[in-house]
């Protein structure tokens, strides 16, 4: 039987979903390279060999949430403004935290952060946010903004919460975030 060996890609990105992780509990500034490397199970230097310096992780990692919005906001084009187009997002947003935590959680605390965001994390947030409504020319009513961030932040925290108990499966799990963050927003979650 032979054990095939991630590829460099599958590393790089284990890395970038656990750095993202532990910038999104921690902050950017919080977060050195050696807890990344602990996190990882890598020396400094082999964490060093993938990514030179923390600011470089930092920005694949902003980069990787760039692109999940992308293809949040892919996955509802031509969708209208309602619960269709909420459910369609949230299902993307369940299948995303399921297989990628750590960029998940970063994607969602990016506009909640204690630190100041940089132009580049306030983007993160703002695209996500656009993505369930791109007419916004400023933005949401207060209201619809706290749902939205209880919706999110709910599906974020429940994935870490229950992904080390072996009974709550991915397909027991999902159904049930969708129902309460389609709830949370306010639409039936029939």
């Amino acid at each position: 039987m032979s054990l095939l060996r991630p590829t460099r890609e599958q590393i790089q990105s284990e890395i970038v979903d656990t750095a993202a992780r532990l910038f999104a509990r921690h902050g950017f500034e919080q977060t050195s390279l050696q807890r990344v490397a602990d996190a990882v199970g890598y020396s400094k230097a082999g964490l060093l060999h993938h990514f030179p310096t923390k600011e470089s992780l930092q920005e694949a990692a902003i980069d990787s949430c760039l692109h999940l919005v992308d293809d949040l906001r892919e996955r509802a084009e031509g969708l209208p403004v309602g619960v269709g187009r909420d459910r369609a997002l949230l299902e993307g947003v369940v299948d995303l935290a399921q297989a990628r935590t750590g960029l998940v959680s970063l994607l969602i605390t990016s506009g909640v952060a204690a630190e100041a965001p940089s132009e580049r994390v306030q983007a993160v947030f703002d695209g996500l946010v656009r993505s369930f409504d791109p007419t916004l020319e400023h933005e949401p009513d207060p209201g619809r903004l706290v749902r939205l961030t209880v919706a999110l932040g709910g599906i974020a925290l429940t994935v870490v919460a229950c992904r080390e108990d072996p009974a709550i499966t991915p397909e027991v799990l999902a159904p049930q975030l969708l129902a309460a963050a389609v709830g949370a927003l306010g639409h039936p979650t029939v």
